[in-house]
């Protein structure tokens, strides 16, 4: 009899550590969507750079885009570098975009601008940059970054994009 009560016992709290225990990782993964990878120390825990993507406009390279990442963290963010100062506001923005599941998924769930919460803003006249709010991106998730450069009148002019990752 204490031997069932004690196996009892066991697989009961197991149960409930299962429940609980879960949904707070789970809460806690999303909290970091749309956080600054900065302030929150993710870049500087285990810093991935997925991929870079150099970004071309009328065939002359003006700088590049990075999916980064944190192995720590389990997060992706999206970064624009250029070459040289932006001629006018909302010049550049960047977006990530996170998948759920296999790279042939082709809907994304979430996404981040580096005008988004998290993010550090356009990259305005006289800037040479921008990164992106980051997103939560543990298997079974994956994501992608997007650089969008735009024409003084707010027409897309170049682009880049990194792979999956």
């Amino acid at each position: 009899m204490k031997k069932i009560v004690t196996v009892g016992l066991s697989f009961l709290l197991m149960l409930i550590g299962f429940f609980v225990v879960q949904p707070a990782d789970k809460a806690f993964a999303l909290s970091y969507d749309f956080t600054n990878p900065y302030s929150t120390g993710c870049s500087s825990k285990s810093p991935i750079t997925y991929e870079t993507k150099n970004i071309y406009k009328n065939g002359t390279k003006i700088g590049y885009v990075q999916l980064r990442g944190s192995a720590y963290c389990h997060t992706a963010w999206g970064r624009v570098v250029l070459n040289s100062a932006a001629p006018y506001n909302a010049y550049a923005n960047v977006g990530v975009y996170r998948y759920y599941g296999s790279a042939s998924t082709s809907n994304w769930n979430q996404r981040a601008f580096c005008n988004s919460k998290g993010g550090n803003g356009l990259v305005n006249k006289g800037q040479t940059s921008c990164y992106t709010g980051q997103l939560w991106d543990k298997d079974p998730y994956n994501s992608l970054a997007v650089v969008y450069i735009y024409s003084s009148d707010g027409r897309v002019i170049a682009q880049a994009q990194t792979g999956r990752h």
